[in-house]
């Protein structure tokens, strides 16, 4: 019986502490529905430094996507191409990183622009990819792919190093929670964590060892509270996703409006017409009224921002 509390303490500690692996490694993603693992992401950001967390990966899949792009429409001009279109979707990105630049993660609607920041995103970023396809040969597609693999800017290290110093203060606060529902607490082992002398891993097989030390009756309250925990914050991501889907369409038309103000400003006719397209397509799929129940053709306000 003891081992299999025991078994049954270190799965609840290994999921009791929320995944923050980097969320902008994965190339595609084509599914209309929030995903699991965009539901996943925002179980974190029931506080402003998860949704800080969030917001800077976002912000750091955007750049590198923008980097890419750039690289790649130099690689072309030199062979010859007309880049135009591929401009012009670089230049709405280049919007929608300045958006998530100066998104609030205290705000009480965080996740919503998260949510629909990233669906932006991805669609401007299978949009580049299949305008990409459609200008070059299977073979030099994968070409011109390879040229800029290895090419990108020293600026994703600084956002690597700033992802990570918010996880180990995010992790850091998950461990004092930690200990509150234990009851006992080791300064010594947050101290080990945070200078990177022992392992979020480490750490959690510490815990479990002072909770293998319990009452059968502690144990008992310790797993019942972590799993009411975890069922809350699965709860509130579901909740979350549910009420980002709600008016999307209306969100993204205000949001589109607002780019083309910055587009008219801006000069760039392509990417003037190819905003006026979206819109009118928005309105069109809604008997242009422009607003709705999330069900427009990008994607219903989900799915990754890559």
């Amino acid at each position: 019986m003891k081992k299999i509390w025991s078994i049954l303490m270190v799965l609840m500690l290994m999921i009791s502490i929320s995944s923050l692996a980097f969320a902008d490694e994965s190339e595609e993603n084509n599914d209309e529905e929030i995903n699991e693992e965009t539901e996943k992401e925002i179980e974190i950001m029931n506080n402003s430094l998860g949704a800080e967390i969030r917001l800077l990966q976002l912000e750091k899949s955007i750049t590198k996507n923008l980097l890419k792009g750039n690289m790649i429409v130099d690689v072309l001009e030199g062979l010859g191409y007309n880049t135009t279109n591929l401009i012009a979707i670089l230049a709405e990105m280049g919007y929608i990183l300045e958006e998530v630049q100066t998104a609030d993660p205290e705000a009480n609607d965080s996740v919503e622009v998260f949510i629909d920041l990233k669906t932006d995103a991805r669609n401007l970023t299978t949009q580049f990819r299949i305008t990409l396809k459609d200008l070059l040969s299977d073979v030099k597609y994968k070409e011109v792919k390879e040229q800029i693999r290895e090419n990108l800017s020293d600026e994703l290290q600084n956002y690597s190093k700033q992802i990570r110093n918010r996880i180990k203060q995010f992790n850091r606060n998950q461990i004092y929670r930690l200990y509150g529902i234990v009851g006992e607490g080791n300064n010594s082992l947050v101290n080990k964590y945070m200078n990177g002398s022992s392992t979020m891993a480490q750490v959690k097989l510490q815990i479990n060892k002072m909770v293998n030390n319990k009452t059968r009756e502690k144990k008992m309250k310790i797993f019942s509270e972590l799993k009411k925990e975890k069922i809350q914050n699965k709860f509130h991501a579901s909740t979350e996703a549910e009420n980002a889907v709600k008016n999307f369409t209306q969100r993204e038309t205000e949001r589109l409006q607002k780019r083309l103000e910055q587009a008219q400003n801006s000069g760039n006719e392509k990417l003037i017409e190819q905003i006026q397209n979206r819109i009118q397509n928005i309105q069109d799929e809604n008997g242009n009224s422009g607003s709705g129940n999330g069900n427009s053709g990008s994607g219903n306000g989900k799915g990754k921002g890559k």
